[in-house]
Parts: structure tokens; sequence; C-alpha cells
């Protein structure tokens, strides 16, 4: 896999992406802007990388960095890893730069980028009020169910089970990426 060294513009947005090199310099460059400035959540995101299992896309406006997404071409979650369904991880838009259409942009670079390697692309969503954007803004670009209902993580929570509502408790989706 080819590791692009710096910036190409896409979707209003230059591009950074980061694959099997660039990760110690980008963990220094997330580390201030993302995952709560904590370095060792930072380090733990980027584990993968190196051996070529994730991508990370950077983007920025105007040279700062504002937002974040990653895909996992290898998803932890069994009826994606059996589909070879690759999975969005990790989107996040600085708080001051959300609504101005910059997830979408984040979000359409990272399908563009999956679809040269997989037909399919799978996301999960939180339930409560706090994911009502990013639950808008997936349906929106076409992201469904992928039917096996709500799930405490993994597992699909059954009838009748009384569940607390966390950030554990998740919607699965896959985008078709040849529509």
């Amino acid at each position: 896999m080819r590791f692009h060294e710096y910036i190409y513009e896409s979707q209003g947005m230059d591009i950074k992406l980061i694959e099997q090199h660039g990760v110690s310099a980008a963990i220094q460059e997330v580390i201030p802007n993302f995952f709560s400035r904590d370095r060792t959540a930072v380090e733990q995101h980027f584990v993968g990388h190196t051996e070529g299992n994730s991508s990370t896309i950077l983007g920025y406006h105007q040279r700062e960095l504002i937002g974040i997404v990653t895909i996992r071409w290898h998803s932890n979650y069994p009826p994606f890893r059996a589909q070879g369904i690759p999975l969005l991880q990790y989107i996040e838009i600085k708080w001051d730069r959300r609504g101005q259409g910059f997830g979408a942009a984040l979000l359409a670079e990272a399908e563009r980028l999956a679809a040269t390697r997989a037909t399919k692309l799978g996301i999960c969503v939180g339930i409560f009020d706090a994911y009502g954007p990013a639950q808008h803004l997936y349906t929106k670009r076409g992201y469904v169910a992928d039917g096996r209902g709500l799930c405490r993580r993994h597992k699909p929570v059954r009838q009748g089970e009384t569940v607390r509502i966390d950030h554990d408790l998740l919607l699965w989706l896959i985008k078709d990426l040849g529509v």
C-alpha cells in the first residue's frame, strides 16, 4: 500500500492519508486535537497502520487539522469481518467546525478510498441523543442497518432484555459503495 506524503484536495478539504508510513508524525499531530488529548488513546488508535490493517484520513481546512476518520480494513465486528466489509471507525470533526459539511466531505473521501478495496463499507453509531447528528449524517449518506438490530457492542440485544443506554449500545450500518 502506498503512503501519500502530504496533502491533496478533495471535497473542499485538504486530505492527508496515513497508512503504513507517517504514523509517528500523525500521532503527534492528532494528540492536541482529538481523543481528548489522550496520548495513550491516540497511540492505541494507530496500532495496525504499519501492518496495513488500517488507514486514517486527516482533513484540513485552511491548514488547520479539523477532522479524522479511520478505516479498519478487517473489522472486529464478526458479521462485517465474515463478509470482508471494512469498518469506518472514529470519525470526528472539531466541535467549532461541525455543521459546515466537513463531516460529509470526510466520509465521502473515506468511502472513495474504501471503494478501491471493497464493495461495501460499515460503520456503527450509538443510539442516544448525543449521536443524533451522526445518525442523521449516516442515513443521509446512504447507510442502512445491517439487519441484526440493536447490539451491545457486537452482541444483538434480545426481546425482553433490559439494557443500559450508554456508548456500547450500537446500531451497525452498511453502505453499498456501488450505489
